[in-house]
């Protein structure tokens, strides 16, 4: 089964508090069925998504992909995880 060819996007940015005041990135994804949600991103998961959109600021997120932000999770979960 082939990928669809239309992908959730980010479509917002905004900071917001996280547990004791530590601030996160919330990141809107917008589907095209019109569906939204949201994903919190901790500072290794933004740094990544950064990284990945070569972004310069939240702004320059909009736009990608999904994907990115599944990546950007992935490389924040991979660091609490203990090499085996």
């Amino acid at each position: 089964m082939g990928e669809p060819t239309a992908q959730a996007t980010v479509a917002d940015v905004r900071v917001a508090a996280a547990h004791e005041g530590v601030a996160e990135l919330v990141v809107t994804l917008a589907y095209p069925n019109g569906g939204r949600t949201e994903v919190a991103l901790d500072e290794p998961a933004v740094t990544a998504l950064m990284a990945a959109c070569n972004a310069q600021s939240e702004g320059d997120l909009l736009g990608c992909s999904w994907r990115q932000v599944r990546d950007a999770l992935q490389v924040s979960w991979n660091r609490l995880t203990p090499l085996r």
